[in-house]
């Protein structure tokens, strides 16, 4: 039904008798869509797997929901706490931590760092097994056999501190002890039972874990503890089990999610997408007046052939849709080669970051300040189509005043005048 202006829109962008310049600005059209669609398929999928890998790395070592007590009192009777907020549906399971800032020192080094005093036990291996291995938590529970205190640092941490299994460094808590002989800082050596490295820089660089035991006799806390984490089956639901949570144990207890913990942080990279993704839709709105000129060119070079096609009997709405499909042709062709490019440097930007880094020496992602070591990239299929429909929706839109200016065409006057 429609080959007579298929044929007819091809060979007005592509056959040309004095000069190439509608076939040169064709050209400029399909490869400023194709490169607009590339970049919007690479940087959504980036902030997509940057959201993503965010989300891993930080669930990796904070729990999806953490109960706690107002201001610094700690938790007593924690076992029957956690008893009752494992009865509530969904809750995977729940075991006590302790929270403290100290310093170690080691080598005439002096680094502040985060402790964590964890049970180890069939939960928190679980929890923890992506980052440390089961026998780097077992080696705590074999050093306390020895009576000695095991400890796992950060790996970068354990760089600053010079340190590696094996070694001692010396724990220092700001919160002295009262003694005898007056207030002195509490100080202990820890055994290096192991380092692991999450790839989130904030924690690499200040975080480490001993034993809940080992905690709560390092800070003088008795049977206290700093709070609950708890695991549940679904991670998105985990504000609305929170809430469940806070209304069966009580005001009594802090109860939050980590999406509220990380709120700001994930918001901003919403915001960052949203703002990425409508900039760079705009370069495929450029693109697109590139196909409005490309088309105009045609109608001005082509106003005889068009009003020839008129007085044989070519309707108005041929017209139309002899324009309407040259640019869906343009925008399709433009679409499909910015999939083609964006889905292949999507797939190999690994190797891209590795070139960048190995002969410029130029750090794509430094860790320090975007906490992630390498560029993470996740291409979902919904996206890609969302850019692609909106591409060539972008590109019909353009055909609609070359189209009317086409169809306007008086043939008398054009075959008289033209």
């Amino acid at each position: 039904m429609f080959f007579s202006e298929i044929f007819i829109g091809i060979r007005h962008l592509l056959s040309k008798r004095n000069s190439s310049f509608v076939s040169v600005t064709t050209l400029i059209s399909i490869l400023g869509i194709g490169l607009g669609v590339m970049a919007l398929i690479v940087v959504v999928g980036v902030m997509t797997g940057f959201e993503k890998e965010l989300r891993r790395k930080i669930l990796g070592m904070q729990s999806h929901v953490v109960v706690s007590s107002h201001g610094n009192e700690g938790i007593l009777k924690w076992r029957e706490l956690s008893k009752k907020i494992n009865d509530e549906e969904e809750v995977r399971s729940s075991s006590p931590f302790i929270y403290g800032q100290v310093m170690f020192s080691s080598r005439g080094r002096v680094m502040g760092a985060v402790v964590k005093g964890i049970s180890i036990n069939k939960s928190s291996k679980k929890d923890f097994a992506e980052f440390m291995s089961l026998s780097t938590l077992n080696k705590i529970r074999d050093l306390k056999k020895q009576n000695k205190r095991g400890i796992i640092l950060g790996s970068e941490l354990a760089s600053k501190l010079v340190v590696e299994p094996g070694d001692t460094v010396k724990m220092i808590s700001p919160i002295g002890k009262v003694t005898p002989m007056g207030l002195i800082p509490r100080a202990n050596d820890f055994v290096v039972a192991g380092i692991f490295k999450s790839g989130f820089y904030q924690y690499d660089a200040g975080l480490s874990f001993i034993s809940l035991q080992g905690a709560q006799d390092f800070f003088g806390l008795g049977n206290y503890v700093s709070g609950l984490h708890v695991r549940v089956s679904d991670i998105f639901l985990s504000e609305k089990i929170s809430k469940r949570i806070k209304n069966r144990i009580g005001a009594k207890y802090e109860v939050r999610s980590w999406q509220t913990m990380n709120q700001n942080l994930f918001s901003a990279l919403k915001t960052e997408k949203t703002t990425m993704t409508i900039l760079l839709m705009l370069v495929v709105i450029v693109a697109a007046f590139n196909i409005a000129g490309s088309l105009v060119m045609v109608v001005m070079e082509k106003g005889k052939d068009i009003a020839i096609l008129k007085s044989m009997g070519a309707t108005k709405s041929f017209i139309l849709r002899l324009f309407f499909f040259q640019g869906a042709f343009i925008g399709f062709i433009g679409t499909m080669l910015g999939i083609f490019l964006g889905l292949l440097l999507g797939w190999n930007l690994h190797l891209v970051e590795s070139f960048l880094e190995n002969f410029f020496g130029f750090e794509i992602l430094p860790a320090s300040i975007y906490h992630i070591d390498r560029l993470p990239i996740e291409m979902q299929f919904f996206e890609v189509i969302t850019i692609s429909l909106l591409s060539i929706l972008v590109s019909l839109v353009a055909t609609v005043y070359p189209a009317w200016r086409a169809s306007s065409i008086d043939p008398i006057d054009e075959l008289r005048f033209g």
